[in-house]
């Protein structure tokens, strides 16, 4: 091969490694690129975070879970809002528990908030505990999506709700995200797996992206 070729070769190995990496940072932020990407979830992710909480239509004494809550800006916001409710969160991020924490300390120190480091596939599921559990731009990080909704499922009470954010597979693919990072599943495959989970109702509507609701 001419050595023209070889280094074209190897220049396109090196950028597809270095969007790898990027993509495994949305994922499972750490060190300095982690704090990176966290600031892009606190700017990207705020408006969205507005949509879903007025879809969970938050009572007083409500029971939440926030998988995969990163910064922690989504619990924040819900701990403003309600006064009464309980929050709860995993996150296999060192970094963004760290983070999480720091951002809710008081909510932390008062009980209201309760943050966990943690894979949610290994969580031992309590049954009916959470009146809503809520993610975002989390579905596509679950490399199947029959245990975690099976898990979901079982630790919300009866008539509670799962609510789901995530991007249309199309712009996914639009922005070339790594198949290696992203499991580019289409919103009928999420539904369809919810339905197959057991959940009762599934709804959803598009809004610069797909807002789901399954109802246990």
């Amino acid at each position: 091969m001419p050595q023209a070729s070889r280094l074209q070769l190897q220049a396109q190995k090196t950028i597809e490694m270095f969007k790898n990496f990027i993509a495994r940072q949305f994922k499972k932020p750490s060190g300095w690129f982690g704090n990176f990407s966290s600031r892009i979830m606190i700017r990207g992710n705020r408006n969205k975070y507005e949509t879903i909480i007025k879809d969970m239509d938050i009572q007083p004494n409500d029971k939440l879970l926030e998988i995969g809550y990163g910064p922690g800006i989504g619990i924040h916001m819900i701990a403003d809002l309600c006064e009464s409710c309980t929050i709860h969160g995993i996150d296999f991020s060192k970094l963004m528990y760290k983070k999480a924490s720091n951002y809710n300390k008081s909510n932390i120190d008062k009980g209201k908030v309760q943050l966990q480091y943690g894979d949610y596939l290994n969580l031992s599921a309590t049954e009916n505990q959470y009146d809503k559990i809520f993610c975002l731009n989390v579905i596509y990080f679950w490399d199947e999506l029959n245990k975690p909704l099976e898990i979901t499922k079982t630790q919300l009470k009866i008539n509670g709700a799962f609510y789901i954010f995530m991007f249309d597979v199309n712009v996914l693919i639009k922005k070339k995200a790594p198949d290696s990072v992203f499991n580019k599943y289409s919103i009928d495959q999420v539904v369809g797996s919810l339905k197959s989970a057991g959940f009762s109702e599934v709804e959803h509507y598009f809004k610069h992206g797909h807002y789901i609701k399954a109802k246990k």
